[in-house]
């Protein structure tokens, strides 16, 4: 190979000069750069593909968060329940003090060792009016009779007694906000006033959700759809349901509470 031919030829040409290039190792080098740029195009690829599943399932639970429930404005209070009052301890009641009756030391004599008696027997006329015992104690003398037994006091209450008095239960008072008249009424209210905007095929249906808020007065207001059955149908129905009279409010504890409702409307196709 000419110097020219060098300078204008490929390095793997050079190196592969007087040699067999059908051997597989010239096929191999040759084709090298293009399966690294495949590969490298291939993986970016994959990595790309996870990314935007990735992203799609963070976006997924996103919006499922963000759905709104129905009556989240309920407001819960807790009540107060009055305490009672302690009780004053009763105090124990106090036994009657009885004088002590009159004791005499009597036990039996002890003879020492020089033939002395040591504390020798008290006379007979000592003992007349007294009982024996082991040490001498003054007191009123014996006068044989049976001593009553001392009972406690009865304790001496500090109210009138009487019969008790029943606790009456306590109830909580809750209730779902209702359309003046009920549900009954709430149908015939939306047969009179709802019409329907397209012509229907016999059995077809539109069912089109409506939120709004009952306020604490009864108020309605803050509609929105939340299950569109088409731009006429959801026109219609907000003109009518904007049009409803108070609500009975709804209660908890016994309190008036703002509470979130969905009514949901179905149009019908009839044959005609």
């Amino acid at each position: 190979m000419t110097n020219k031919e060098i300078l204008q030829s490929d390095l793997l040409d050079i190196i592969f000069e007087n040699r067999n290039k059908d051997y597989g190792a010239y096929a191999l080098r040759r084709g090298y750069n293009t399966r690294l740029l495949t590969a490298l195009g291939a993986g970016l690829t994959v990595i790309l593909f996870f990314v935007l599943i990735n992203g799609l399932k963070k976006e997924t639970s996103v919006a499922s968060n963000n759905v709104t429930k129905e009556r989240n404005e309920v407001v819960i209070r807790s009540i107060q329940m009055p305490q009672e009052k302690p009780k004053e301890p009763v105090q124990p009641p106090k036994a009657k003090s009885v004088p002590k009756v009159a004791e005499i030391k009597f036990t039996n004599p002890k003879i020492t060792e020089d033939n002395k008696v040591k504390d020798p027997m008290p006379p007979v006329e000592d003992l007349s009016g007294k009982l024996t015992s082991t040490q001498n104690v003054t007191g009123i003398p014996d006068d044989g009779k049976e001593k009553p037994v001392t009972k406690p006091e009865e304790p001496v209450g500090t109210g009138t007694a009487g019969p008790s008095q029943p606790v009456a239960d306590f109830v909580i008072q809750e209730r779902d906000p209702e359309f003046p008249g009920g549900a009954e009424a709430l149908k015939r209210f939306l047969a009179r006033y709802l019409s329907t905007p397209d012509e229907l095929e016999a059995g077809e249906k539109k069912v089109v959700k409506v939120k709004f808020k009952v306020d604490k007065d009864g108020s309605v207001n803050t509609f929105e759809i939340i299950t569109s059955g088409g731009d006429g149908f959801d026109d219609e129905v907000l003109r009518v349901v904007k049009k409803m009279p108070r609500w009975v409010p709804a209660i908890q504890n016994g309190v008036n509470v703002p509470v979130s409702y969905v009514l949901p409307v179905t149009f019908i196709g009839m044959e005609e």
